[in-house]
């Protein structure tokens, strides 16, 4: 029984990084799929550090009182939130720009992902819409890889990665991507949910529940070339291979777990603005709200 509930909790970690660090398309090709064969040892290490850092995290909790380093991880935890908030709903705002036949489409996918995200963080319980998530991207990632046709691309000109087989360069962005992604997913475990659980046996499931879509998206970017790897939204151009529901598929995969991510971080925000760090919360939410203007600007 308990083996089951670490399960769950690890699960439970999806919705609220799934936008950051499995969805994102660009991020993920730059990360790793820009690396050839060193970006094998880059998800490794990725999956091996996420799951450290998800362990160290449940077995601090709250008790890690208030000393500098403490105070210092709750400042960049709440920064993260601010910043990815911003750039989650601005990625909405492109999605329903692109997407909705609407005059201002930018607008209504950023409304749209506001009422998605507030409807997905009330659903119960939360492993539960974590197995959805990664469940739909691990079927998503397998079908792109194993779709023999290759894509069709209407750009020109080579692509050259001065990355690729490079081990110091893999180990960084793979540190990069952990920390992002546990990060993320630092205040989405409860103590009602993680008690009773190990923190080292939830460590080990959350790695392995990272490892699996992140291999398979490896493999479909291998599948679709060079080309894909430098284009700027690559699964919307390995989707096209399946006409337009493909599309349809990509993007509304893509708007969930952007969705789902973004609210998470947000409740964060006002969590602290409720009970904690009220000052600092609120200068975080006019920041995102500042930066979302900014990335905002010209859209729709």
């Amino acid at each position: 029984m308990r083996g089951r509930g670490e399960w769950r909790v690890a699960l439970g970690l999806v919705p609220a990084m799934a936008g950051v660090g499995l969805a994102s398309g660009r991020e993920l090709a730059l990360f790793f799929g820009q690396l050839k064969s060193a970006a094998w040892a880059g998800i490794m290490f990725a999956a091996t550090l996420y799951g450290l850092l998800v362990s160290m995290a449940l077995k601090r909790g709250d008790a890690a009182g208030v000393d500098g380093l403490a105070r210092l991880c709750e400042v960049l935890r709440l920064l993260l939130a601010a910043l990815g908030s911003a750039f989650l709903l601005t990625r909405m705002g492109q999605l329903g720009a692109l997407t909705l036949p609407l005059r201002h489409g930018y607008g209504f996918g950023v409304g749209f992902g506001l009422l998605a995200g507030l409807a997905l963080h009330r659903i119960r319980p939360r492993w539960g819409l974590g197995l959805f998530l990664l469940g739909g991207l691990c079927a998503f990632y397998a079908a792109m890889a194993l779709d023999p046709r290759p894509p069709r691309l209407y750009v020109s000109g080579d692509t050259d990665f001065y990355l690729a087989g490079s081990l110091p360069a893999a180990f960084g962005l793979a540190l990069t991507h952990a920390a992002l992604t546990a990060c993320a997913a630092a205040d989405a475990a409860r103590p009602a949910q993680i008690a009773g659980t190990r923190p080292a046996a939830v460590g080990l499931r959350s790695a392995l529940l990272i490892l699996a879509p992140l291999s398979l998206a490896e493999l479909a970017l291998m599948r679709g070339g060079d080309a894909v790897i430098a284009h700027p939204m690559p699964w919307v151009a390995l989707s096209a291979r399946w006409g337009l529901w493909g599309f349809w598929l990509c993007a509304g995969l893509e708007y969930l777990c952007a969705a789902a991510t973004a609210a998470s971080m947000l409740a964060l925000l006002i969590d602290r603005l409720r009970r904690r760090d009220r000052a600092l919360a609120a200068h975080m939410l006019i920041g995102a709200a500042v930066v979302f203007g900014v990335l905002s600007w010209n859209k729709g």
